[in-house]
């Protein structure tokens, strides 16, 4: 989605709690790509953990680091991941379920496709 609507909206990444510690609930999906990572407990740690993140996963799009105190993820109940669209005018257009069973990907692009239409950008929301 970031490569085919980047042009049109702005995809930012949050990292939050680490949803998968070692020094906790690890996973084997982690470990599979060089995740082990313990949960964080100053926000230098937190930052570190991030772009060890960031670069394991090759993400294409900008990557913030919450605070340590996790202000936006209680704010966005966004743990341990959540997909969200805002508009121009800071409201919240699409809202996922918290993840993993409510991470759905498909059900983003789709209001992204409806919010390019309402905006007048037909021509891109088929892209």
């Amino acid at each position: 989605m970031h490569q085919r609507y980047g042009e049109y909206v702005a995809f930012l990444g949050i990292y939050v709690r680490e949803a998968h510690p070692i020094d906790g609930a690890s996973s084997v999906a982690n470990d599979k790509v060089g995740i082990r990572i313990r949960q964080h407990r100053t926000f230098e740690e937190r930052l570190a953990a991030a772009q060890a993140c960031c670069g394991a996963l090759h993400l294409g799009m900008p990557l913030l680091v919450d605070t340590i105190d996790d202000r936006v993820g209680h704010a966005y109940s966004g743990m341990p991941d959540r997909l969200y669209l805002v508009n121009r005018e800071g409201k919240v257009a699409y809202q996922g379920g918290r993840g993993p069973m409510g991470f759905r990907p498909a059900e983003l692009e789709q209001s992204i496709i409806l919010l390019l239409l309402e905006n007048g950008n037909a021509g891109r929301a088929g892209r």
